[in-house]
């Protein structure tokens, strides 16, 4: 169970940790003390997606993870999910509970973008991002309540920024996010009386495919440029960054309902 400050003895699931925040988060999250639930999935149903593929190698980026998180001292399981497959969110819970026997932190992390006008959007491409970036949470929150409801446990979902604002091109990316922000804040209110909180962390710019293979070329200037141009603090954001704050939503009781800002300040400067 999670204690403040202190992680000891607790079992977190994070979806997404294959790619770079995901891996901040389990690692902060064993460094305080959890075991790790390591869950991602090579393939899946729909090219839109950052790596413009069917490919996209989450599990096998996990299974290195799964190595440096034993090197700290967790004890880890890797479970191939598809977070949008309701059959196989309900069995990573179920291999979590069979392995550890109980919940205590759900770090719903796993997301997708694309870039497209709204005009020109596919359907497909609409519904992927939403599928991953929505209905994920959805699926893996209802599958995991019954045990963080015995662990008072916490749900911490992974937002953005553009949760907070619009960006041309990103109607779909910044649907969800909001979306996602809202979600947070209505389990928090339903947890609330079962002592399990929700909160919802919001990264700014982080260097991750997300910003190299998808952003950067849709801004036609350099990423180094980028992090100048929009940061008041002048520097990107990190996977530990998010790590941390991670730590913070799990080991604190009282903050409930929250989306947090990663961003160096650009929300201060653009809203």
């Amino acid at each position: 169970m999670a204690t403040e400050n202190s992680l000891d003895g607790a079992v977190s699931i994070v979806t997404g940790a294959g790619g770079q925040i995901g891996h901040g988060i389990a690692t902060e999250l064993a460094a305080a003390g959890s075991d790790i639930v390591v869950a991602d999935v090579d393939v899946v149903d729909s090219e839109y997606n950052q790596a413009g593929s069917e490919d996209i190698g989450g599990a096998s980026r996990a299974r290195a993870l799964v190595d440096d998180l034993e090197a700290m001292g967790s004890q880890t399981l890797l479970v191939e999910c598809d977070v949008t497959d309701a059959a196989q969110v309900d069995s990573m819970v179920e291999q979590t509970i069979d392995e550890f026997g109980q919940i205590d932190v759900l770090a719903n992390n796993a997301g997708i973008i694309t870039v497209a006008p709204t005009e020109e959007m596919d359907e497909a491409e609409w519904d992927s991002v939403m599928d991953v970036n929505v209905k994920g949470p959805f699926l893996c929150s209802r599958a995991a309540i019954p045990h963080l409801r015995q662990s008072h446990g916490s749900i911490i979902n992974t937002a953005s920024i553009a949760g907070s604002i619009g960006a041309a091109g990103l109607g779909h990316y910044c649907a969800s996010k909001h979306a996602v922000i809202g979600f947070t804040k209505t389990l928090a209110l339903e947890l609330a009386e079962d002592d399990v909180t929700a909160n919802a962390i919001c990264p700014g710019i982080v260097d991750t495919p997300m910003w190299s293979d998808v952003l950067t070329p849709s801004l036609d200037e350099s990423y180094e440029d980028t992090i100048e141009r929009v940061i008041p603090l002048g520097r990107d954001q990190t996977p530990e960054d998010m790590g941390r704050l991670a730590v913070f939503f799990a080991t604190n009781p009282n903050v409930t309902g929250e989306a947090v800002k990663v961003d160096g300040g650009i929300t201060q400067a653009v809203i």
